[in-house]
Formats: structure tokens, C-alpha cells, sequence
């Protein structure tokens, strides 16, 4: 793994100016590029800061909704796919809140507005890999999120690699032509970034979702999840690195480097649970690829 830069007290994001390897006018190079960042979708950040625990969470979910129209339509044009078989139609936000759930609905608010990042960013080979790798993470995510008690751990999975669409659309198609290269391992990817844009894809996300306004909790995982994992298994960036690592395993690969079999990678506590079958798993994820092509 690379070293580790140091990182502001507040979020845990790399200090401005701190160098995790590359050169240092590439690096603030970069950064002043990410800076220059448009903002994220405001109703979906407002969706992700909305605590489902509170009463008003109901409401809150339904006025994000109402102020825009675009992501209405889209969300209940997804909520109808095939995806979820539903036997009566969804008309409203109302009813997706009620039928779908908070949370549900949450992660597909979150999913469509990332995906109107992803729509903007010309259509390349390597950028349909990252989408479909971050897809396949958040679906595997909220599989584990379920049997854990995270339910917000899909957004999590969803987010994670952040930092490659945020390089891709400050660099330009030079960062998609060198990551689209064959790697010996994950690491060297990494190296690759380092050396040639002077700053690499995990700190590259959590500086961007740091200006955004997302949760620090979607920072850190940004930041952390290509580390080892330690601590407990059921934690959410522990959730979140397994789910990046299975999703690699089922073919839904960030970059072409030799992945670990899919059962050395599927964490113990998951095993025997039939979710988790790996054919099963990579038809749900296909599932939702499929879906989000629809909502366009």
C-alpha cells in the first residue's frame, strides 16, 4: 500500500499541500483543478445529509424531491424497471417513500445524481468500467449493509471511487488513456496516478467530497478503502472494502489487474448466506446497471 499523507483533524481528508508520492507542482496542479469542481446535485446532497432517525425525515425526503422535478423523473422511472418487479406502478415520491423505503430511496436519489456526473463525462471505455465497478460495489454493499444493520452503507460502496470520476473530469481523457493500461496489482495502478498526476484516486475523493459537503463518514471511506482491513468486520468502510474487493472478483473490475478468487476475498460472516452466491450476486448487479441505463 502507498504511505500515508498527513491528514486535517476535522475529516481525516490529506492536508492541502501534503504529497503522498508524486511531484509537488503536479500536485497542487490537481488540486487546484478539483477545486474548480462543479458542485455536486443539491437535492441529492441534501438527501445524504438527512438523518432517517429523525421524525421529520419523511418530509424532509419529500421536499428534496419536490424541488426537483429532473430527479423525480428519474427516480420513479427506475423505481418501475424490472429491477425491483413491482405489481403496482410507482406515481409519486410519496409512494416510493412508502413502498421503497428511506433508505431505498435515498440510494437511488444518490445513484442517479452520480450518474448525471458520469452522463457529462465522455463516453470512454475505462470511465464505463469505474461506473459499473462503483454500481457493482454499492449493490454488494447494501447486501452486507442488510445483514449488518448498516443500511447506509450502499451510498457508501456507490462513492468509494469518487476520486476517478473527479480526476477524469479535471484531467481530461490523459488520466482514462493511462488507467486503461494492464497492471500488475492494484498497488502499481496507484503508483501510476502518483507518478504521473501527482496525487492518487482515494485522496483525490475525499478532497473533492470534502468541498462538496458530503459526510465525513463518505470521506473516509473514499480516503481508507483500498487499506487493509482491521477492526471490526461489520464496520461500514470494512463493509465497503470487501464489497470493492468482491465486485473486482465478479468481473466488475476499477482497473485490469489480476483479481483474488471471489472466495477468498467474501468475508467469513458472509460465507454461508445464499445472497452471496456469486453468480446469483453478479446477476443483481447486471440488474442494476440495467436499470440506471433507463434513467436517461
Amino acid at each position: 500500500m502507498t504511505a500515508q499523507s498527513p491528514t486535517s483533524a476535522a475529516s481525516g481528508v490529506p492536508a492541502a499541500g501534503a504529497n503522498r508520492g508524486g511531484s509537488p507542482d503536479k500536485h497542487l496542479d490537481v488540486y487546484i483543478s478539483l477545486s474548480r469542481l462543479a458542485p455536486f446535485h443539491a437535492s441529492a446532497l441534501k438527501l445524504m445529509n438527512i438523518a432517517v432517525e429523525n421524525d421529520s425525515a419523511f418530509a424532509d425526503f419529500e421536499e428534496a424531491f419536490k424541488s426537483d422535478p429532473a430527479l423525480t423523473a428519474d427516480l420513479l422511472l427506475v423505481a418501475n424497471s424490472v429491477e425491483f418487479g413491482l405489481r403496482a406502478r410507482i406515481e409519486t415520491i410519496r409512494h416510493a417513500l412508502t413502498f421503497l423505503g428511506l433508505e431505498r430511496v435515498r440510494s437511488l436519489g444518490c445513484t442517479i445524481a452520480f450518474s448525471f456526473y458520469v452522463r457529462n463525462v465522455p463516453r470512454t471505455p475505462y470511465m464505463t468500467v469505474v461506473w459499473e465497478h462503483s454500481l457493482a460495489t454499492a449493490v454488494i454493499a447494501e447486501f452486507m449493509g442488510k445483514l449488518c444493520r448498516q443500511p447506509s452503507v450502499y451510498t457508501a460502496g456507490l462513492t468509494h471511487d469518487l476520486g476517478r470520476l473527479a480526476l477524469f473530469l479535471s484531467l481530461g481523457p490523459g488520466y482514462a488513456t493511462h488507467m486503461a493500461n494492464t497492471f500488475a496489482s492494484d498497488d502499481e495502478a496507484s503508483m501510476v496516478e502518483l507518478a504521473e498526476f501527482g496525487i492518487e484516486h482515494c485522496e483525490a475523493g475525499a478532497r473533492v467530497a470534502a468541498q462538496w459537503g458530503f459526510p465525513e463518514s463518505l470521506q473516509t471511506v473514499m480516503l481508507e478503502h483500498h487499506r487493509e482491513t482491521s477492526g471490526n468486520p461489520r464496520d461500514p468502510l470494512n463493509l465497503v472494502r470487501a464489497a470493492c474487493r468482491m465486485a473486482t472478483s465478479l468481473g466488475f473490475r476499477e482497473v485490469e489487474a489480476p483479481a483474488k478468487p471471489y472466495d477468498d476475498v467474501v468475508p467469513e460472516i458472509f460465507r454461508r448466506n445464499a445472497d452471496f452466491e456469486p453468480d446469483a450476486l453478479r446477476e443483481q448487479v447486471k440488474l442494476r446497471i440495467a436499470a440506471m441505463k433507463s434513467a436517461k
